[in-house]
C-alpha cells in the first residue's frame, strides 16, 4: 500500500525562511546606497585618503550586495534539494525536527 503524499514541512519553512531573508536582503543591498551617494556626490572631502576611502566604500557596498545574494542563493538551492512533497512518515519526522521535539529511536 502506497501512502499519499503530503507537504513537506522542511519545504515550506524553507519557502518561508526564503521570503523573510529576501525582505532583509533588499535592505542590505540598499544599506550603503545612501553614504556612497553622498560621499560621491559633491566634493564634500578630497585627496588622496578621500579618494582612497571611496574606493574601499564602493567596495565594502559590492561585497554586502553579493554577500546578501549569495545567501539567497545557498537558500534558494536547498529549497531546489528539498522535495515539496513526502510521505507523512517523513513530514512527522520533519515536523518534529523542526520543532525542536526529541526524534524516536528506530531500531534496524
Amino acid at each position: 500500500m502506497t501512502e499519499t503524499p503530503v507537504d513537506n514541512p522542511r519545504y515550506q519553512a524553507l519557502q518561508q525562511a526564503l521570503v523573510n531573508v529576501e525582505r532583509h536582503v533588499a535592505q542590505l543591498r540598499a544599506a550603503l546606497d545612501e553614504p556612497f551617494g553622498l560621499f560621491s556626490g559633491d566634493a564634500v572631502w578630497i585627496g588622496p585618503v578621500a579618494r582612497r576611502f571611496g574606493e574601499d566604500l564602493g567596495h565594502y557596498r559590492m561585497r554586502l550586495r553579493q554577500q546578501a545574494e549569495t545567501v539567497v542563493a545557498e537558500l534558494e538551492a536547498e529549497i531546489r534539494r528539498t522535495p515539496p512533497k513526502v510521505s507523512p512518515a517523513v513530514a512527522r519526522e520533519e515536523a518534529a525536527r523542526l520543532s525542536g521535539e526529541p526524534r524516536a529511536f528506530t531500531a534496524f
